[in-house]
């Protein structure tokens, strides 16, 4: 069991011991948020009352630089001026052995954030890093660039939809506490846009976890305050601490099954979405370690972890992706009834514009680069389930007296299962078919191994990479459970039978797991990828467990004729 406080790092169980345990969006991005601070101090105020209460944070590592991170907070209510901020990089964590020092400027119009791009740096390096203003000092961070060749394994981590109102971190934590992993994945909804009372625990006010600010929020401010609480937990502080991140917005960042145009969590009465978008857009990029160029896709870049593994990060979500087609507004009445199959028909051959044209491109090239080094891993980190996967007829789990009792929702979903032998998610690629057969055919087109890393959905997934029932394998996809927000598990009862129902219905289903929180991890070798899902006991304590789940592996060149089989590598 591993034990937390408010203020101690845990005891006892130990990590080892787990087995129970388009465009539109560049003008949203102000040239401010994406360039590294100014190492000009000569002008600058020499303000040094400040605290630093939103830790530190590493991101985006390449083989000769990485993002550094932090927030002075002024202590002085009102105070809008500038503050200079030093900055270190050491090889060693006492600070003896300094590689690279500046000082920052940051200022209200960055809500006091700082962002360093420190390059020139060692490939392949762990650094140590921190933080000065006056004689306040952050914590230290620690950090590793990226391998430049001759990597022989690579760990990652993967997380995703950390509502907080839903519970602690414990998630995080348990990160935190194993490892070690040389980067976090986190594959979107780092916050949720929701105001106090919806979509959250029960138990929220007990356990001090309501949101702030108490409304949805829509303004710069709001979002800034609602990352600032986020950036305040300590288990979120310490897993930034310890590692850099790569991560991808998705749409709770911004409001709920948002696209370019808008989102279904934002109606007219709440303003122009065009400027909450900007808002949601600027609060990201000051608050996250992430890098930003003049130009281009915002969040859309590549990493190459030595010659083993190429990781593109993609955007589903805001950048290119049109309005998804809905059941409740665009399926036509046909002599009184819903025409589903016609609805299946368009989102099967309708062209959608999901990553946008621009991206594709961007996706293409990045894949050719990768084959022409001869680097067996390809990972594409994003949102949203790739693979077919429509929701299987559950008529032989439940009976029709259990179906009236549950939402709306569910009971759509089985009625078109029912009728039509599946029920697709719009909002996920099932949704922009054609889009995704470009993006299997690239994948097929250059050859290697591809992974598909996954969020959105709360549940753990492993499947073979296909776009239809029975049809060819492009590789794999792994779809991770969220850190507190709540699986399809937690809304219906006969859980195993639903699982099993997945199983039954899609002979490419691997793990469908549909309750517990919890986090993803891939040992990644030039022979094998070896992913497993960790489930925790709860996450409404800050005592928890950590229990191995499912272990899987994928060995490189399995693709090659068309068919992927996952290996279960799960003891007990």
């Amino acid at each position: 069991m591993i034990t937390k406080n408010n203020h101690d790092k845990p005891t006892g169980t130990t990590m080892e011991k787990i087995n129970k345990i388009r465009r539109g969006i560049l003008k949203s991005v102000p040239a401010g948020a994406a360039l590294a601070l100014s190492t000009n101090a000569s002008a600058q105020e020499k303000y040094t009352n400040i605290k630093f209460d939103h830790g530190v944070a590493s991101g985006d590592p390449l083989q000769d630089r990485v993002i550094i991170w932090t927030r002075v907070a002024p202590q002085d209510a009102g105070f809008s001026g500038d503050i200079s901020v030093e900055w270190e990089m050491s090889e060693t964590d006492d600070f003896s052995l300094v590689v690279k020092n500046g000082n920052a400027q940051t200022n209200a119009d960055r809500d006091f954030t700082v962002k360093v791009d420190t390059t020139g740096l060692k490939a392949g390096q762990k650094y140590f890093y921190r933080f000065r203003v006056g004689s306040n000092v952050s914590v230290t961070g620690e950090t590793k660039t990226l391998n430049a060749s001759g990597l022989d394994e690579l760990n990652l981590a993967v997380v995703s939809c950390s509502n907080y109102p839903w519970g602690y971190f414990n998630g995080y934590r348990a990160i935190a506490e194993s490892g070690p992993f040389d980067a976090v994945l986190h594959l979107g909804d780092y916050i949720y846009e929701y105001q106090v009372g919806f979509y959250q625990s029960p138990n929220a006010a007990k356990m001090g976890r309501l949101v702030s600010p108490e409304h949805e929020i829509k303004s710069l401010s709001d979002y800034r305050t609602r990352y600032a609480l986020y950036r305040a937990d300590e288990d979120l502080q310490e897993i930034h601490r310890q590692y850099p991140f790569i991560t991808a917005w998705d749409d709770h960042e911004f409001a709920n099954n948002a696209y370019i145009q808008g989102a279904q969590n934002h109606s007219d009465d709440e303003g122009d979405w065009t400027k909450r978008r900007k808002n949601a857009a600027k609060a990201y990029m000051e608050w996250m370690p992430v890098r930003v160029t003049e130009g281009g896709l915002p969040t859309v870049r590549s990493f190459e972890f030595g010659d083993l593994a190429t990781l593109a990060m993609l955007d589903t979500r805001i950048v290119g992706r049109e309005r998804p087609l809905e059941y409740g507004r665009d399926v036509e009445i046909v002599d009184g009834k819903p025409d589903y199959a016609a609805f299946h028909k368009r989102l099967e051959t309708e062209e959608r514009s999901l990553i946008g044209q621009e991206q594709e491109k961007w996706l293409d090239k990045t894949l050719a680069q990768s084959a022409s080094r001869n680097v067996p891993w390809q990972i594409l980190g994003q949102q949203i389930i790739m693979s077919y996967r429509p929701e299987p007829p559950l008529d032989n789990v439940f009976t029709p007296e259990e179906i009236k009792t549950f939402s709306a929702g569910e009971q759509l979903s089985i009625e078109v299962a029912r009728e039509q032998g599946g029920f697709y998610n719009p909002d996920a690629w099932d949704g922009y078919q054609p889009a995704r057969k470009r993006v299997l055919d690239m994948l097929d087109k250059h050859d290697g191994n591809p992974i598909v890393l996954t969020g959105d959905t709360h549940c753990a997934w492993a499947m073979s990479l296909t776009d239809k029932k029975g049809g060819k394998h492009y590789g794999a996809e792994f779809g991770v459970q969220g850190i507190t927000s709540p699986g399809r598990g937690d809304r219906l009862p006969k859980v195993k039978q639903v699982e099993q129902a997945y199983y039954d219905h899609l002979d490419h289903m691997a793990l469908a797991n549909l309750k517990g929180r919890g986090y993803m991890t891939l040992k990644i070798t030039p022979e094998e990828t070896i992913t497993n899902w960790y489930v925790l006991s709860t996450i409404e304590s800050r005592e928890f467990d950590v229990e191995l789940r499912k272990s899987l592996k994928y060995q490189a060149g399995d693709v090659l004729d068309g068919k992927v089989d996952l290996i279960d590598m799960t003891k007990g």
